[in-house]
């Protein structure tokens, strides 16, 4: 699943960059061939097409070394994921230490989120997708008469679970909750009667269902209330909070991560700059608290939020 998402988030990008990196080989093989065939050439008119060859190809490895989504002197990936900015690998990279990313083993971290994997990052859809652990996984958290287990807390950091993205998974016999601050945010309830082996690969209500999330989010927990002993789980279940288009009920059962996206915000204090002098958007974040977070978000450019190296958006 892991390699998927990240091949989703980079795919394109990947080919683009590899094709951009044989270009400089290719240039100097036609150089070089440039220098001696005039030796050979008797129609000048196709030793003309062939130097304005070079020529175009010249331009296009150009443009080729200033198309990064980081910021000068620093790297955009870490294996084979993109990290771009305001992101950035190392200290001086990002726009400040919440977005600060180490690479270990050509693996990306959030560092100063609990040390979270990162799966993909988007430009577009202001979101960075992570590996948490999956709540209530295994049948040492039997859910029996009452369960409660916490998500991790992003209070006070510039992240919030995104409504959008994520959805809420539950696998088991009985009632899923989630809860903030006490009060029950949304959740869903499975039936475990005669269950068959195609029930249990869908969830559409017996014995797995699914809903989605009202609010964004900075923390969250889950209380499951169960039947004992009853389907095919015997009492286990599982529940957690997982990327929608990332989802998979074959290659996400029984494991210890699952992927989620957090929606990332910058306020003023960031002091956002925008490519080719564009202001940047405030976007209205509705919180299940009732109050509205205002984030700052630059549209247009290459990497919209570096004016020297604006170029497309890799994420989805």
């Amino acid at each position: 699943m892991e390699k998927y998402v990240k091949s989703r988030h980079c795919a394109l990008w990947t080919i683009s960059r590899q094709f951009h990196s044989i270009i400089p080989t290719i240039i100097n093989l036609l150089t070089f061939s440039a220098l001696i065939l005039p030796f050979f050439f008797t129609d000048m008119k196709l030793l003309q097409a062939y130097l304005q060859l070079l020529f175009f190809l010249s331009l296009a490895a150009t443009s080729t070394a200033v198309s990064t989504y980081a910021k000068t002197g620093c790297d955009d990936t870490c294996g084979g994921v993109m990290i771009p900015y305001p992101f950035g690998i190392g200290l001086n990279c990002s726009v400040n230490p919440w977005y600060v990313v180490e690479c270990k083993s050509s693996t990306p971290y959030l560092s100063a989120l609990d040390h979270l994997e990162i799966l993909g990052v988007s430009l577009s859809n202001q979101t960075v997708t992570v590996n948490m652990p999956t709540l209530y996984s295994g049948c040492q958290n039997s859910v029996r008469n009452s369960s409660k287990a916490t998500g991790l807390d992003l209070g006070g950091s510039p992240f919030l679970y995104s409504k959008i993205r994520n959805k809420i998974v539950f696998e088991g016999c009985g009632v899923a909750s989630m809860m903030y601050n006490g009060s029950v945010v949304t959740g869903c309830s499975t039936a475990c009667l005669n269950v068959t082996h195609i029930h249990r690969n869908k969830c559409y209500g017996i014995s797995c269902c699914e809903t989605t999330i009202p609010k964004f989010l900075t923390s969250y927990s889950f209380k499951l209330t169960g039947l004992e002993g009853r389907g095919a789980n015997g009492g286990c279940g599982s529940t957690f909070l997982v990327d929608a288009t990332s989802y998979d009920p074959f290659s996400l059962k029984n494991t210890s991560f699952t992927p989620v996206s957090l929606l990332w915000t910058l306020t003023d204090s960031e002091q956002v700059t925008c490519c080719y002098k564009q202001s940047p958007v405030n976007i209205a974040v509705d919180m299940f608290n009732g109050t509205v977070l205002n984030s700052r978000k630059c549209r247009i450019g290459d990497n919209p939020y570096l004016v020297d190296n604006c170029s497309r958006d890799p994420g989805s």
